[in-house]
């Protein structure tokens, strides 16, 4: 049997690994000039290093952490937490929240904690959770909050989780992501980064991988029947007898399929929503936080909402994490790194005294991605979740949009292994 995998990012490298293992044959195309897909750590002339994307790992993504270990990258713990939050010129520590914000949050989080107990592994086959998915997080927070501050709080908070406005997320889909988090430790959450970057770490495991990557293979239509599967490309078609695909769902938009997927599996890949994030990189010519015995991280009521200390190597970077409606204010801003250092400097004077340069990666307008990760809209878990990564005929579906860690890196190596059970069984 030979597979083809179209998508090297980190479901597609995973899979390749596992089908290689398994004694099937593969082929491999990427469109990009690089593997990793969303995941991108990028050195630039000066030699200065940054994550433009995926750069988190959680103490229980298992996956990804023996993924790293096994070729030799031991995680690094996050350091110096935690951040400081700011509100209206006010500012406290995130492990010492104002009274009225940290009573709001858990509030909330009882209530979620509640409601999840009456929500399985097929949520869509309840229909008494169809309210659920009708209402938006953000409605579910303005019914928990009873205090501005605290509203604020929770709408920052669930807003850089989640890569978009709470408006925008459906509360039954987040509340199953929020299932994954009940019972573990507070200090779970962001627990580990790679000291090369996320990108490093899957250049390494693409380089395991024996038969080659073809690069800037853009997939434009896919004719399938019940004995191949032809891809046909900008350049040139190849017969697969099975095919993988692992792009994001924008990606798969584009192309044709002949005959055409089902309906309510081309719903489901167009209701599945890519999160607006921008990420912009600040360099400075010295460390100048830890002056202030300050981590580098932060949470503010301002457009660039967080921040944390990005440094790969010697030289000093913060991140900046602009999320929704605020990304695209960014991204009709000509001068968006310098509108980022100067909102930075109103709170942190010395910011722009030390500030060299930046870049901005936009994965809103990535052509590729078209958002930085999926998340469930209203109404996706009752009309979309079910069909969203099933198979049909020779076709299976890989990437963090079909997996329980919805829009995580641990979901994309998820979804690898069931979609290579899939395969080997069929």
């Amino acid at each position: 049997m030979r597979v083809g995998i179209v998508g090297m990012g980190a479901a597609g490298i995973r899979a390749a690994q596992l089908l290689e293992k398994a004694g099937i044959e593969v082929r491999l195309f990427e469109a990009r000039d690089r593997v990793g897909g969303r995941l991108c750590t990028i050195t630039d002339n000066q030699g200065v290093a940054y994550d433009a994307g995926g750069e988190w790992v959680d103490a229980d993504h298992y996956r990804t952490l023996d993924l790293a270990r096994s070729l030799g990258v031991e995680p690094d713990p996050t350091p110096r937490w935690p951040g400081i939050v700011c509100f209206e010129g006010k500012t406290c520590k995130e492990d010492d929240l104002w009274n009225d914000a940290l009573e709001d949050e858990l509030r909330l989080q009882s209530a979620a904690t509640e409601l999840c107990r009456n929500i399985d592994s097929t949520p869509w086959n309840n229909p008494e959770l169809s309210a659920l998915d009708d209402v938006t997080l953000a409605d579910f927070i303005r019914e928990n909050a009873t205090s501005e501050r605290g509203r604020w709080w929770l709408m920052a908070k669930y807003r850089s989780d989640e890569g978009d406005d709470p408006e925008r997320i459906g509360l039954l889909g987040w509340l199953i992501g929020f299932k994954n988090y009940i019972g573990r430790d507070d200090d779970a959450a962001s627990a580990f980064r790679l000291a090369g970057g996320m990108g490093r770490l899957f250049d390494l495991a693409s380089n395991k991988i024996k038969t080659p990557i073809q690069l800037e293979r853009v997939l434009l239509r896919i004719v399938h029947d019940d004995r191949k599967v032809i891809l046909q490309f900008e350049q040139g078609e190849t017969t697969v007898d099975r095919l993988l695909l692992t792009m994001p769902p924008p990606a798969l938009e584009r192309i044709v399929f002949d005959p055409a997927l089902p309906k309510e599996k081309r719903c489901a890949i167009e209701a599945c929503e890519m999160s607006r994030i921008i990420k912009i990189c600040m360099q400075f010519d010295s460390p100048w936080w830890e002056a202030r015995k300050w981590s580098g991280s932060l949470i503010c009521d301002m457009p660039v909402q967080q921040i944390w200390e990005g440094t790969k190597g010697s030289v000093p970077i913060l991140n900046c994490y602009i999320c929704g409606k605020d990304a695209d204010y960014f991204l009709h801003n000509k001068q968006a790194v310098q509108a980022a250092i100067s909102q930075l400097t109103e709170l942190m004077p010395e910011a722009s005294q030390h500030f060299v340069r930046g870049v901005m990666y936009d994965w809103v307008g990535d052509s590729f991605a078209h958002g930085a990760f999926p998340h469930m809209a209203p109404g996706f878990v009752m009309n979309h979740l079910q069909h969203i990564s099933r198979p049909y005929d020779r076709i299976h579906f890989a990437g963090d949009y079909t997996a329980n860690w919805f829009g995580f890196i641990e979901g994309a190596l998820e979804s690898a292994e069931r979609a290579v059970i899939e395969i080997i069984n069929a």
